[in-house]
């Protein structure tokens, strides 16, 4: 299974093939993978229910909460980078401890942000390393103990608990505002951070995850017994030492370029249809995520009250886990083309958030927005599985971490620039017509794309 957070993706790790799925223990690791995610990201679709004050009190600008969103993605990939670093020397399970920490305090530092132009550090940075280092150990550490036909099964469990318990997230969260304010309520969350320690230190294998392959350069055989050689050897010796040396350092220079292009497989950046791909979903990817950090703040914009603005996140979040549990019914009786499915859901969603902008009535902004999470359950289904189906099994680590990347670079060039038309017009609702015109790569390039190919395998035959 892939891991990814809320359309950002995270490091893949080769690891074992994993025990049988009869370890009791692995139920265990499910629990711990359960609270991780809970602990670190339960929060984060109601960042605009808990900041919202804080922003009309502070003058904040919406461009900084934006741009925190868009480092968030980029840290996950490089968290995921330190921890396979990490993971030559020591186990998985201190990389998520050392993940947990610094999680932890990123969420501890936020406490005493004075304004939002300093979550891009505490919340996208900090809390993006920690959190990308955590995500890697826990699939990992559930492929170990359990077996291939399993792992889906699993996994989809795990997630529907997930998203059940998060289901009463915003709710809480609203009373916690309300009752302990913006700082008490940061305090409260930085305490629920500290469950991802607990949550890494289940991440237990009787051997090793990840096996690393030093790489060893050639060794060079000195000459040995040459003393009673003439000086004239010696110099020619010197001579031909330095040509090898030379060999080597080439030789090591090259090595270390191919292990890095073979890291991030960059050989599929020769497929102008990978690269369409990573376009279309990284921006689709953007517009998702940041749309549902900014809906809470519209719905203020619009009048609703904070009751009413946790009871939308709420019932997004249901649609969502109904929607994936539909999906995988569905998956299950008929074949799913995957990137077909992931273009008609862009097309709906896309649709669907212009109708957003168009409603005022709480209870169809609870129907349409309860549509927007079933269709988000699509958009996170099947984005992962379009990669998967397109590069082969051993070139999928590396062009999964490029699609990272991608989305990573789309979030911080894009955030900042949403987060600033609403700053300009001091309206949400510009912001939100942008958000659905980044759907338009996956929208136009994909069918370019098609119809390209078509054309050409027809002129082939």
């Amino acid at each position: 299974m892939i891991p990814t957070y809320q359309g950002y993706p995270a490091v893949s790790i080769l690891c074992s093939n994993g025990m049988a799925g009869n370890n009791k223990w692995g139920y265990v690791v499910c629990f711990g993978t359960i609270i991780t995610f809970i602990a670190g990201i339960g929060h984060v679709n109601s960042f605009g229910l808990i900041y919202n004050d804080f922003i009309n009190e502070t003058h904040s600008t919406a461009k900084s909460l934006t741009t925190a969103h868009g480092v968030f993605a980029v840290m996950l990939a490089i968290g995921g980078l330190i921890l396979n670093l990490v993971s030559k020397k020591h186990s998985l399970r201190l990389g998520g401890f050392l993940g947990a920490v610094t999680f932890t305090g990123g969420s501890v530092t936020t406490i005493f942000i004075s304004s939002t132009n300093q979550l891009p550090l505490t919340f996208g940075v900090v809390q993006g390393i920690g959190f990308g280092m955590m995500v890697p150990v826990c699939y990992a550490t559930m492929n170990y103990y359990f077996e291939k036909k399993r792992r889906t099964t699993v996994m989809s469990v795990c997630k529907a608990v997930q998203g059940i318990i998060l289901m009463g997230y915003p709710q809480l969260l609203r009373k916690l505002v309300s009752s302990y304010g913006f700082r008490g309520t940061l305090l409260i969350i930085s305490g629920i951070s500290l469950h991802t320690v607990p949550g890494m230190a289940v991440m237990k294998t009787d051997k090793k995850l990840v096996k690393i392959k030093a790489a060893n350069g050639n060794d060079v055989e000195e000459g040995k017994g040459m003393e009673g050689k003439s000086k004239e050897n010696v110099k020619l010796l010197n001579l031909a030492e330095n040509e090898v040396t030379k060999e080597d350092a080439r030789s090591n220079s090259n090595k270390i370029r191919s292990q890095i292009a073979e890291f991030f497989n960059l050989k599929v950046l020769r497929d102008p249809i990978f690269f369409n791909i990573c376009l279309g979903q990284s921006f689709v990817n953007f517009s998702d995520i940041t749309f549902f950090v900014f809906q809470p703040m519209l719905l203020f914009q619009y009048s609703y009250d904070k009751s009413e603005v946790a009871t939308c996140i709420s019932v997004c979040a249901g649609a969502d886990v109904a929607g994936r549990c539909a999906l995988a019914l569905l998956s299950s009786l008929i074949p799913v083309n995957t990137r077909l499915l992931f273009y008609i859901t862009t097309l709906l969603t896309l649709i669907t958030r212009l109708v957003v902008l168009q409603i005022r009535s709480i209870i169809w902004m609870c129907v349409v927005t309860g549509a927007l999470g079933v269709l988000r359950a699509c958009l996170h289904v099947a984005s992962p599985l379009v990669v998967a189906n397109h590069v082969s099994h051993a070139d999928f680590p590396g062009a999964y971490a490029l699609f990272m990347l991608s989305t990573g670079v789309v979030n911080v060039l894009c955030a900042p620039l949403i987060g600033l038309l609403k700053d300009v017009y001091s309206d949400y609702v510009p912001a939100f017509y942008a958000l659905a015109a980044c759907c338009a790569p996956c929208l136009l390039c994909w069918p370019i794309e098609y119809l390209l190919t078509r054309n050409s395998s027809s002129s082939t035959s």
